[in-house]
């Protein structure tokens, strides 16, 4: 089946784009994340990939064409599928012309589209339904579709933004019985200042799902018609929380007098929240307020998130200190001339937002990508760059590419770093180097504790020690399945971890996550110790 690839929002205020350059010619086949077009607007070029496996059947736009948000750019179909007479009768009722490109010849069987996130059953869908529901944050599956043969359009996707949120989530899973709810909301005041067990307990006896080891600050108070508190989550002094639906994810954190309001609030494994962090604002709990927050990742101190329309942050994302992430304009007169937009805000996984920074509404940070500090993002960032500057603009690549000596030489630096950190703390180290190994000893209470580090990861019998842990960028298969239970190893080549750590292998674990080398099992906190 044909299906159009449109010209997308590209989070500027213009109203149209050139289309600078062609990149697959039409009769051609590509893969998912290949550039197919790309467009460009006063402030930056667009590289526009495939978001699946497909066909260029024709190109329904000439290159050095200004085009508007949303005007026709190319028709698709699945690999090695060309168009029959019907499939471009289809396309004649959308672009309003026939398109120039292949030949009529029968279709090959088809395949659907992926769905938005990539994978799960197949949702046929606009490529500009697509980006509209990546911006708004809509599930495709949630859609129903209008066009032929149920294709969901860009309309389909804002009325599916329209329904009011499920704050369910899970079913009824930690609902909370209505009536503990109201007094929360008239007596939380007294309730934050019972002991952290006790109003854990009364929770549970009114429908919220907590699980064992979490911690509630003195004065902090949740009140949430629907609450999930995964293993060892974990509230500071003062912490407000208020939401339809609040759910968090083993080892979740939230640093003290963090005050989080939305619809839909969800933090997931291990993210932590530093203190005075604001979810909130104007629109907290309009129907389509929801902010979620992945794994792994920090918030700074004094960020301000507004999620009145949905936010999407990824996993083992750092926004830092200060930074302002909004999904609504504000001020001025929108009848007088003025921008005014109500947009979700989407940062995919891996990336980083600087200190003081601002997204405005509608951008979109592609994995891995960073947005330096102090700066204004007005438009999407592409996968991997880094921008910077007021509006931001592009810059250079995220990062660098390494080789395998470099690597080693960086890792080899964190270490000695990592021993001068121990050293600061009052412990005694014996530090050595062999080529290319790098040996730590630490002696503490009468035991020693030792720390091997290569290229490969060094499995060799030594001295028995207190706690022997072995470090390194590659590993053998079959040496790593059959690892002595003696040992404690850590492939940093696939971020894992076999054994128990002591507490010389919990700090260097915490020291290498501190550096954003985070290793599985992967839901994991840090306590205290050496470091």
């Amino acid at each position: 089946m044909v299906r159009l690839l449109s010209v997308p929002h590209l989070g500027t205020a213009e109203e149209d784009v050139l289309l600078l350059e062609w990149r697959v010619p039409p009769g051609h086949d590509f893969h998912r994340g290949q550039i197919l077009v790309v467009l460009e607007t006063l402030k930056a070029s667009f590289e526009i990939e495939a978001e699946d496996d497909g066909r260029m059947c024709a190109h329904l736009a000439e290159e050095g064409t200004r085009l508007q948000v949303g005007a026709p750019l190319a028709a698709l179909a699945a690999p090695g599928e060309v168009a029959s007479a019907s499939d471009w009768a289809h396309l004649v009722d959308e672009v309003g012309a026939p398109p120039t490109g292949e030949e009529d010849v029968p279709l090959a069987e088809p395949t659907a589209p992926r769905s938005a996130g990539g994978g799960g059953a197949a949702v046929p869908a606009a490529p500009a339904a697509r980006r509209r529901a990546a911006e708004l944050g809509v599930d495709l599956a949630a859609c129903t579709g209008s066009g032929p043969g149920g294709l969901i359009r860009v309309e389909d996707v804002e009325a599916a933004a329209r329904a009011p949120v499920d704050a369910g989530g899970d079913g009824d899973r930690g609902r909370l019985d209505p009536g503990f709810v109201a007094r929360l909301r008239t007596e939380g005041g007294a309730f934050a200042r019972l002991s952290s067990s006790f109003r854990l307990d009364q929770y549970r006896r009114h429908g919220a799902d907590v699980g064992p080891d979490c911690v509630l600050g003195p004065g902090s108070l949740l009140v949430c018609e629907r609450l999930v508190l995964g293993a060892g989550t974990r509230l500071g002094r003062d912490v407000r929380v208020e939401a339809s639906s609040f759910e968090t994810g083993p080892g979740t954190g939230i640093g003290d007098r963090s005050s989080l309001r939305a619809r839909v609030l969800r933090l997931g494994a291990n993210a932590y929240l530093a203190p005075d962090v604001e979810v909130g604002g104007g629109g907290a709990m309009d129907p389509e307020a929801r902010c979620e927050i992945g794994s792994h990742g920090f918030v700074g101190e004094r960020v301000h998130l507004n999620p009145c329309r949905p936010l999407r942050i990824g996993d083992e994302v750092v926004v830092s200190r200060g930074a302002v992430v909004m999904t609504h304009s504000f001020g001025l007169d929108a009848l007088a001339g003025y921008p005014s937009r109500f947009a979700g805000v989407t940062i995919d996984d891996g990336c980083q937002v600087g200190i003081n920074a601002v997204l405005f509404p509608g951008v979109h940070m592609g994995r891995g990508s960073i947005l330096l500090s102090g700066s204004s993002l007005i438009g999407d960032l592409p996968p991997g760059r880094l921008w910077g500057g007021v509006p931001a603009r592009d810059l250079k690549a995220a990062a660098r590419p390494l080789a395998e000596d470099e690597r080693l030489e960086l890792l080899l630096a964190i270490c000695a770093e990592f021993a001068r950190q121990l050293e600061l703390r009052g412990l005694e180290l014996g530090t050595r180097r062999e080529g290319t190994r790098l040996v730590l000893d630490v002696d503490r209470d009468g035991d020693r504790h030792r720390m091997i580090v290569d290229l490969q990861l060094p499995l060799e019998e030594h001295d028995l020690v207190a706690e022997d842990l072995r470090v390194g960028l590659r590993v053998d298969e079959a040496r790593w399945a059959a690892l002595p239970a003696e040992l404690c190893a850590m492939d940093l080549g696939r971020k894992r971890l076999a054994g128990r750590p002591g507490p010389l292998g919990e700090a260097f674990r915490e020291w290498l996550r501190k550096h954003g080398v985070r290793l599985a099992p992967r839901t994991w906190t840090y306590r205290g110790g050496w470091l």
